[in-house]
Parts: structure tokens; C-alpha cells; sequence
């Protein structure tokens, strides 16, 4: 039997990951690209778009279908942004060496964000998302999910402007 039909306990299950790393990865990826960089790993902005958009859907995630669902383990589910990051990275072919002084240096950078208060104008745009991803609306779910990414970025960059000043 193939190791990938068995349930991994470090994994989401299907399901999980296209409720929250692939809209997060799709729309990331879409946002780096509309920036001038076709690689999503090598624009930092975006980068941190990913961390924030799986981090905040895994939360909404378990703080509301916990029950409903048979839930990966928790540790998948905490592992889901650094996993996602992981992915870009691999399919980017950064060299195993570069690999966790990347992933380091973007959770430092995702801490120093957030303690500079960078997510807290996107975060009622993503509640609204989610709620829309919770109706079944999709394409609504793709278009706000867009929209937050964007204006996080746009906060980001701001906020660096205002720190190099």
C-alpha cells in the first residue's frame, strides 16, 4: 500500500487543504505573479500573505468546524502555514541548505508583522471571506480571499515605507 493512501498524522486531509492552504497558495502566487515575480517564494510581501491567509483559516477553521469534522491531528493543522511556505519553497527549488534559515527568517518576519499590528486592518475582510467559503459561494470565497491578500500587502509595504523613514 502506498504511503499516500494512509492517513498521516502530520497531514491535513484533502478536504482541509482545499478549504485552507489552496485558495491561500492560488491567490498568493496570483499576487507575487501581478507584482512582477513568478515565483511566489521570491517576494517576501506575498510570502507573508500565505503565512497570514492559511494562519487565519486554519484558526476560523477550528474555532468553528472542529466538531463538525473528523479534524487532522492538531499538530498538522499548527504545521499548516509552515507547510504551505515548505511547498512554494520545494517547488521553487531552494536548496535543502536554504531551507530552514528561509522558513526562520519568514516566521521572524510574520511575528514582527503582526506585533506592528500589519494584519489587524484585513482581519474583518478575511472573516468575511471565510463566511462567505462557509455559504458555499466559491467564487465569492477566491474574489474576497484576492482582496484581502492584496490589502495586506498593500499594508506591508506601507509599513516598511513608514519603518525605513
Amino acid at each position: 500500500m502506498s504511503t499516500l493512501n494512509k492517513h498521516e498524522p502530520d497531514w491535513l486531509s484533502p478536504q482541509e487543504y482545499q478549504i485552507i492552504v489552496a485558495p491561500s497558495l492560488k491567490v498568493s502566487a496570483e499576487l507575487a505573479a501581478s507584482r512582477g515575480d513568478p515565483k511566489l517564494f521570491q517576494d517576501l510581501p506575498s510570502m507573508l500573505s500565505l503565512i497570514y491567509l492559511v494562519s487565519n483559516l486554519r484558526d476560523y477553521y477550528i474555532e468553528e468546524w472542529v466538531v463538525l469534522s473528523g479534524m487532522s491531528s492538531e499538530a498538522a493543522l499548527a504545521k499548516a502555514p509552515e507547510a504551505a511556505c515548505m511547498m512554494v519553497l520545494t517547488e521553487g527549488n531552494v536548496g535543502k541548505s536554504e531551507l530552514a534559515p528561509m522558513m526562520d527568517a519568514l516566521s521572524r518576519s510574520y511575528q514582527q508583522v503582526c506585533a506592528e499590528g500589519v494584519c489587524d486592518n484585513v482581519d474583518v475582510d478575511l472573516r468575511c471571506a471565510w463566511e462567505s467559503m462557509k455559504k458555499g459561494e466559491h467564487e465569492q470565497f477566491l474574489a474576497q480571499l484576492e482582496q484581502v491578500a492584496k490589502r495586506f500587502v498593500t499594508a506591508l509595504d506601507d509599513w516598511e515605507k513608514k519603518r525605513d523613514n
